[in-house]
């Protein structure tokens, strides 16, 4: 077995003492030109590979971390990826970190911003993870993290420029096509098909654009589909969906693009109308909409690992220095009646 080496054999081949071999690993204090050269060439001729948690130890360093993300009691999607990141904080309490969550309205871009500016404006502020619901809002919050240096990761949305270091979270333009095929091997040709947004920011939602997006260029292939686009926030649902159902009579099948999908599967039983429909997230009421056939299908967008993942890769990056990928897609997983269980364990 090889042996690991330690600081002491590479000072004993260096000819120099320990403390000049540990300012050169760590990059701290003053070493001559000629100990600089033995101790690296020292290092390269034995391989050596620092203890990474040793070395965040011995440097007794402090970093802080910011997680920005919608507000849980606003969208219990959101609920998930607070239980990923709380997890991640566990596994890594050993180390010296400060990570605290921050929660926005994701019905107020505005929102979004001011509690983006506060938290960039934090003295020592080593890293910013966040969801990016509001493109321009985003950018302009990326453009200021770049320019003091901070480290920078998103989830669950991505954004179209190549400023954050990082992005956990599926490819929402190809889950709008799957979602498209889906319903697509569900109808016959010449059905009316709905695209429904439930949100309170669409206009300047991400997400369900880029859905949209992939869902149309689908059937763009296939002109005799005809299909109809709701847009409009939760209070307005009661009121305005039965009237687009009568309006557009029949619709064969729904692709609600957000996790709301159990909102149009209740009216629609309530209305005594059944139709194909395709939704987003293993919510509870959707779970159950989908176990009574009221929904066909849920697109799994894996939260909790999108939310857990992009804090690993953060944290990674400043303790063990590791290279993280620039852009980590998540598998798009389609789940129905007979595999839901297996995804609620």
């Amino acid at each position: 077995m090889k042996k690991k080496q330690t600081i002491k054999d590479i000072a004993q081949a260096a000819g120099v003492s320990i403390g000049t071999v540990d300012r050169v690993i760590h990059k701290r204090g003053k070493v001559s030109k000629k100990s600089m050269e033995m101790v690296t060439k020292a290092l390269n001729e034995l391989d050596y590979k620092p203890n990474p948690i040793a070395r965040t130890l011995k440097n007794n360093t402090i970093y802080s971390i910011k997680v920005l993300l919608p507000d849980p009691k606003k969208d219990p999607y959101w609920k998930r990826c607070m239980d990923g990141i709380n997890e991640i904080i566990q596994e890594f309490g050993a180390f010296d970190f400060e990570i605290k969550i921050y929660c926005y309205d994701p019905s107020k871009p505005k929102s979004f911003s001011k509690i983006g500016e506060q938290l960039i404006q934090t003295e020592n502020l080593d890293a910013l993870l966040f969801v990016p619901l509001f493109e321009k809002e985003s950018n302009t919050l990326l453009k200021k993290l770049n320019t003091r240096q901070i480290l920078s990761g998103t989830f669950n949305s991505s954004l179209s420029n190549n400023l954050v270091d990082q992005h956990t979270g599926q490819d929402l333009y190809s889950s709008g096509r799957v979602a498209a095929k889906l319903i697509y091997d569900l109808i016959k040709p010449h059905s009316r098909i709905a695209i429904i947004h439930i949100d309170e920011a669409f206009n300047n939602a991400i997400h369900m654009k880029q859905k949209e997006q992939g869902f149309i260029s689908f059937f763009k292939e296939y002109s005799s589909f005809e299909i109809k686009k709701l847009t409009l926030n939760s209070n307005e649902f009661q009121s305005k969906f039965p009237d687009f159902v009568e309006q557009f009579n029949p619709i064969d099948a729904f692709f609600v693009t957000t996790s709301k999908a159990y909102e149009v599967a209740e009216a629609l039983k309530s209305q005594g109308t059944k139709s194909k429909m395709i939704g987003y997230d293993l919510l509870l009421r959707n779970v159950e909409c989908l176990k009574k056939g009221e929904i066909d299908f849920l697109i799994h967008q894996s939260p909790k690992i999108q939310a857990s993942l992009g804090l690993r890769g953060l944290i990674e990056k400043l303790i063990f220095e590791k290279e993280i990928p620039k852009k980590r897609l998540l598998p798009i997983d389609i789940v129905n009646s007979e595999n839901v269980e297996s995804y609620l364990i």
